[in-house]
């Protein structure tokens, strides 16, 4: 057997190897996008908004929604101030001006840092709890109410609720 009719078969085998190459054409690959993210900052939203999912009176707890810019939930929080307010039953003021007397309870959490008496959790992805651990409202105390403020670097939110 002659070495050139083994090389026929080597070299046809190799020019079908080199010739397999691929189809971009020169064609950069398309990077894939991004993911989109699925939350956002507190301090790095420019907008808030607040949904009252739940509010208790008597125990001050307060459950809430928290969405961002491009309608994100909201992680981070740490700013917050809660004022309660608790009404006695309908019936004759004694005040000076006809009002009826209320008991109020603030709890400004506001400056990171200091001690508050007021716990705020995130129970899921934007969903927020705050429970006082000092609340103790007068004996006839019938209505309750609450205004919530949030505070971010660039935005801030209120709420308010019964």
């Amino acid at each position: 057997m002659s070495y050139r009719k083994l090389l026929l078969p080597v070299g046809l085998c190799s020019i079908l190897i080199a010739c397999g190459g691929d189809n971009n054409n020169g064609d950069p690959t398309p990077e894939p996008p991004l993911p989109l993210p699925d939350s956002i900052d507190i301090d790095a939203t420019t907008t808030l908004e607040l949904a009252l999912d739940q509010f208790d009176g008597p125990s001050g707890a307060v459950y809430f929604t928290l969405t961002g810019d491009d309608a994100l939930p909201v992680i981070g929080v740490q700013r917050v101030r809660v004022l309660y307010l608790g009404f006695p039953p309908a019936g004759p003021t004694s005040s000076k001006y006809g009002l009826p007397w209320h008991q109020t309870e603030n709890y400004d959490c506001r400056q990171i840092g200091e001690h508050c008496a007021l716990s705020v959790e995130e129970i899921t992805l934007g969903q927020y709890q705050l429970l006082p651990s000092q609340l103790y409202w007068q004996a006839n105390i019938e209505e309750f109410k609450m205004m919530l403020e949030i505070d971010g670097e660039l935005a801030s939110g209120q709420l308010l609720g019964q």
